[in-house]
C-alpha cells in the first residue's frame, strides 16, 4: 500500500471495498463465527467504535453488545439508507 507524503492510507475497508471510518454505520452482512460474526446478527446494525491490529471493533444497536470482527463481514451503510424505511 503506498501513500502520497501527508496522506494516510485507510487500512478499513468493508466488504465492498468502501472505507469504514470512526463512527460510521455498518451491517453485518455475513456469518462466520471464526470472524466474529454470528448467525444470531445477521443483517444487524451497528456503529464502528475502533480498530485495533486485525480486528474492526462494532456496537450493534438492537442489543448494544460490542463485538470485535473481521472487517470483510460487514457493508458501510449509505447514509441515506441507514435509517431504514420510514
Amino acid at each position: 500500500m503506498s501513500a502520497h507524503r501527508g496522506a494516510t492510507p485507510w487500512r478499513w475497508t468493508d466488504a465492498d471495498g468502501a472505507a469504514l471510518p470512526l463512527l460510521c454505520r455498518v451491517e453485518q452482512i455475513r456469518v462466520c463465527p471464526q470472524g466474529g460474526a454470528l448467525a444470531s446478527r445477521a443483517r444487524q446494525r451497528g456503529h464502528v467504535v475502533g480498530w485495533d491490529t486485525t480486528w474492526l471493533h462494532v456496537c450493534f444497536e438492537r442489543d448494544h453488545a460490542f463485538v470485535v470482527l473481521r472487517a470483510h463481514l460487514v457493508r458501510a451503510l449509505d447514509p441515506d439508507q441507514s435509517q431504514g424505511p420510514a
